[in-house]
């Protein structure tokens, strides 16, 4: 893994309209081609979509919802995700 996978996202997916905002955080963050605004999960890349799917299957928080290489659920429309 380079360098420039050292990234960590927050994807927040709206209620009402299904749209998903994504922002970058990280070292690396401006080279990211992965942000902003996206009218679906299906718009996403593949990588960030079967991440999402193994969150979703987590439990709302409080437990620990930490997945090694995955991310984080931190709410029901919230996660953290890493590349």
């Amino acid at each position: 893994m380079s360098s420039l996978d050292n990234r960590t996202y927050r994807v927040n997916i709206e209620f009402d309209t299904k749209t998903v905002n994504v922002t970058c955080f990280g070292i690396n963050s401006v080279d990211s081609d992965v942000e902003g605004a996206y009218a679906s999960v299906k718009e996403l890349p593949e990588w960030m979509q079967l991440r999402l799917a193994t969150l979703s299957m987590l439990d709302v928080p409080p437990p620990p919802n930490d997945v090694d290489g995955v991310g984080c659920r931190v709410g029901p429309y919230l996660f953290w995700v890493v590349k």
